[in-house]
């Protein structure tokens, strides 16, 4: 277990387990344009609405909060109910895949994630999410196909850039991994993950001078993040990390 003690939440946009203090910071730079679509939309409704409606909409801000918070289990029910009473809100069938991915059932997230793209096609943080859990039931090519999708909808997306890049390095594909992790740097240069994943290819393709300067940018911006990765403690427990197992299985031969 990494870092005990601190308390985690849920990314509702992405699902990844984040510092609560971090919450806020993560979400505005590793998701900038969900986030600010977010608050358009908020604004957009504005006006008179029935109760009914106000009622749901304050039941899903508290299921947010609570898969926010890890409370899974009752987010769970809590979107369900929203889900009862209003079976179109996307948004509520995105989190509750969330909620599903994050209590490990795989068929009940995808079958959620599903539901809210066939109602939302163009969500793009739903099609990160679908292939996330792709991912890690062994779908590779069928996750490529749903980062395209989403990057089609969304090229501001970090973290469909990100993984998709993990999924190519991965693959042996690393020029296009490489591609995809500069495509995420140049919307957040501040992005340690991207850093950490660059600079681990590049050492695996005995780039050893760029693969370090990478990996200490990674360093200085979130030391226990880098230390923790170089370590392998954290490989598998973030989506991003396949370049840094294929590097490291490189090291061993």
């Amino acid at each position: 277990m990494i870092m005990q003690g601190k308390k985690f939440g849920i990314c509702r946009f992405c699902g990844a387990r984040v510092k609560i203090e971090n919450m806020a910071a993560h979400e505005r730079k590793v998701h900038p344009s969900l986030a600010s679509k977010e608050k358009e939309d908020s604004a957009h409704d504005e006006g008179e609405r029935e109760l009914k409606e106000e009622e749901i909409e304050a039941s899903c801000r508290n299921a947010s909060k609570l898969l926010q918070s890890g409370e899974i289990t009752e987010a769970i029910k809590k979107f369900k109910q929203v889900l009862k009473l209003d079976p179109d809100n996307y948004g509520a069938w995105n989190d509750l895949g969330l909620a599903w991915k994050a209590r490990g059932n795989k068929r009940k997230a995808l079958e959620a994630f599903d539901k809210c793209l066939e109602l939302k096609p163009d969500l793009s943080c739903a099609l990160v999410n679908k292939a996330q859990v792709l991912v890690s039931s062994g779908k590779k090519e069928e996750a490529l196909r749903c980062y395209d999708e989403a990057l089609k909808y969304d090229d501001e997306s970090i973290q469909a850039w990100y993984n998709k890049g993990s999924i190519l390095a991965y693959m042996g594909r690393d020029e296009e991994a490489l591609r995809c992790f500069d495509a995420a740097l140049g919307l957040n240069d501040e992005y340690y993950m991207a850093w950490m994943s660059k600079g681990l290819l590049l050492l695996s393709r005995g780039e050893e001078e760029e693969g370090e300067k990478c990996l200490m940018k990674a360093y200085s911006l979130n030391p226990e993040y880098a230390l923790n990765a170089l370590a392998g403690t954290i490989i598998g427990a973030d989506i991003g990390h396949a370049s840094g197992m294929r590097a490291k299985e490189k090291k061993k031969e």
